[in-house]
């Protein structure tokens, strides 16, 4: 008798493969997650509207998902849209942010790269635990940095040793890479003025916030200022 693929025989017993199937980052959704709220995104939604937002600003998250940060901004900011590229987040968002937040304006779809808004178009544009998923990073912060008069800000994971595998990559499936911060800064240097910011503490909080990063900092949160054009 032959033994499907999906068995073998060791020793007289026949043992299950495992198949280990590569999940596409593409494929992703956070409605698996509804109604649930993560401790270091909830964190970095108000650290910037408390640092970065003011009361008349009209600020744009990208990547919206479960739509709790808008909630957040809007605490402070006068009108807050959002773009993200799941129509399932889209849909769940509109019940429950949009139609019920009269400060949040106008949620809609992108493709993740072309935001239809036009230059400096709002104050402050954020995008929470985002960057991690995107293929073109520089391509996506120049995009986000288009649409905005101030700046951008972003959170995403810090690359830590119980986060990662033996070949460096994300144990988290769904992310495409993350970064320490030295090289994170490299990153975001190149598109303008940085502040640094750094939430630290386990993965369920309670956290500390610095301006330098430790050894227990689980999010790397900075601010990127947009350049100021010289006007010949």
């Amino acid at each position: 008798m032959k033994v499907p693929s999906l068995v073998r025989k060791v020793g007289g017993f026949v043992k299950y493969n495992v198949l280990r199937v590569k999940r596409d980052p593409k494929a992703y959704s956070t409605i698996v997650g509804a109604w649930s709220m993560i401790p270091c995104q909830y964190e970095a939604y108000f650290l910037c509207m408390n640092k970065y937002v003011k009361k008349e600003d009209k600020v744009l998250d990208v990547g919206f998902g479960l739509g709790y940060g808008m909630n957040i901004l809007s605490i402070k900011a006068k009108e807050v849209h959002g773009v993200d590229i799941d129509q399932k987040v889209l849909n769940f968002s509109t019940i429950n942010v949009l139609n019920k937040n009269p400060k949040v304006k106008k949620l809609s779809l992108y493709d993740g790269y072309h935001i239809n808004y036009p230059d400096n178009y709002f104050d402050v544009v954020t995008s929470v635990d985002v960057l991690e998923h995107v293929e073109d990073y520089h391509r996506f912060l120049d995009e986000l940095l288009r649409v905005s008069k101030r700046g951008v800000f972003i959170s995403t994971p810090n690359r830590r040793p119980e986060f990662t595998k033996r070949d460096g990559t994300p144990k988290n499936p769904w992310h495409l890479r993350e970064w320490s911060y030295a090289e994170l800064n490299k990153i975001v240097k190149k598109h303008g003025k940085v502040e640094w910011n750094f939430e630290n503490g386990p993965f369920r909080g309670p956290f500390t916030i610095s301006n330098k990063v430790k050894e227990n900092t689980l999010t790397l949160t900075p601010f990127i200022f947009k350049k100021k054009v010289k006007r010949k």
